[in-house]
């Protein structure tokens, strides 16, 4: 007995650990939002919020707290409804630059509305029949019209609206993703405070995270002590490796030139699916003339100026200095080099460090020198376009080198 006690304890230890930590990253990251000079924290604070509030209710139920739990009741299909769509908020506030919360983002939070105005009659109901409710163990409420109507919501809210809702924000956010490394390979030459891998662990984590819960609740195996081991023991590590990620995620920094005026909050409308370029700008106001006179500026640009040495390199930043827009620029490189701004600026940068690392004089440079000098801002970013585009290391092109 005293060891079946000591077990128990444990596992009530565990279910607690949850709420804890989310109550944790919401303090820090209320307490650090000024630092980022946007609203993500802010947003990502509430996430954990609702998350803390969630775990508290299974906390609760575990430790059979049913009183206590009558109070929070009639709250919490809300507070479920209400952590898809949040998170969803939260992955539109790193990917946009200037995001705003607007008027019309409350929409998203209409069927947690609704539930929680269907859900009301569960404050009616006597306190006795609110035990027996919570607790299954419904005998002088089984006259009740009310005991199945509310059992019905429930079913509705976690087996119906939840699955629509991981589903549904599951598109939007795949698509928001997909529509942000397009912007970002578009119009940005370096990868730095924009990275997207980031985004890429959330939405997978954000995946299990629901997946994990969905099942536990459609099959039954929060009844089973080892399953709620299990279950809590995966949330700690979800819980905490998105908190850790949403307290280190910089604000997408975005310079704006006097060509082109990036709208708070919104993204250009960047295709999401790869389109010839013939089909692409077959609308475009460009002749051939003109296109032939940018091709030639830009090669300038890139081979006599050699502008690519600038880490922080846009295509807003090569519009200005051609004396057009970065539509334009975004055109031609697509035309007649067939890649992406990215991949373009990066092509001429590796090109540079090759020459460098195989300069005679290239000894007395250090690798991060060299990727300095080919406009890279940072060691890890040139290893790793050096990589792709080559196909081994910079230390090992260079070794390669030395032994021919």
């Amino acid at each position: 007995m005293p060891k079946y006690r000591f077990l128990q304890t444990i596992i009530n230890i565990l279910y607690a650990l949850p709420v804890y930590q989310c109550l944790v990253l919401v303090i820090l990251l209320f307490i650090s939002r000024s630092e980022t000079g946007g609203p993500s924290r802010t947003i990502f604070g509430f996430f954990n919020l609702l998350l803390c509030i969630y775990f508290a209710f299974n906390l609760l139920y575990r430790l059979r707290a049913f009183e206590a739990i009558s109070y929070i009741y009639y709250p919490i299909l809300p507070v479920i409804l209400s952590l898809i769509p949040t998170f969803y908020l939260y992955i539109l506030s790193v990917t946009h630059n200037g995001f705003r919360f607007k008027a019309r983002h409350t929409l998203h939070f209409i069927p947690a509305g609704v539930i929680l105005l269907l859900n009301t009659p569960f404050l009616f109901l006597p306190f006795t029949q609110k035990i027996e409710y919570l607790s299954f163990a419904l005998e002088s409420g089984l006259g009740n019209p009310l005991i199945p109507y509310l059992f019905f919501i429930y079913i509705v809210a976690i087996n119906l609206i939840v699955n629509i809702q991981l589903f549904f924000y599951l598109v939007l956010t795949i698509r928001q993703y997909r529509k942000h490394v397009s912007f970002i390979e578009n119009h940005y030459s370096y990868t730095e405070q924009i990275d997207t891998g980031w985004t890429r662990s959330f939405m997978i984590a954000f995946l299990i995270f629901f997946i994990i819960n969905n099942l536990l609740y459609v099959i039954g195996f929060r009844q089973h002590q080892v399953a709620g081991v299990l279950y809590t023991v995966s949330m700690l590590g979800i819980t905490l490796f998105a908190g850790v990620r949403g307290l280190n995620q910089k604000e997408i920094a975005i310079p704006v030139t006097e060509n082109e005026e990036i709208i708070p909050g919104d993204l250009p409308d960047e295709p999401v699916v790869l389109t010839p370029p013939a089909i692409k700008y077959q609308g475009s106001p460009l002749t051939d003339e003109q296109k032939q006179l940018l091709v030639k500026k830009l090669e300038i640009l890139m081979v006599k100026e050699k502008v690519f040495t600038q880490s922080d390199l846009t295509i807003d930043h090569l519009a200005h200095r051609l004396e057009t827009n970065s539509k334009y620029i975004s055109q031609i490189i697509n035309e007649f080099y067939h890649q992406n701004y990215f991949t373009f600026i990066n092509s001429y940068r590796i090109n540079e460090a090759m020459a460098l690392l195989t300069s005679p004089s290239s000894d007395k440079y250090s690798i991060l020198g060299i990727s300095n000098m080919a406009g890279f801002a940072s060691k890890s970013t040139f290893n790793s376009a050096f990589l792709k585009f080559t196909g081994m290391t910079p230390s090992e092109f260079k070794k390669n080198r030395a032994v021919r």
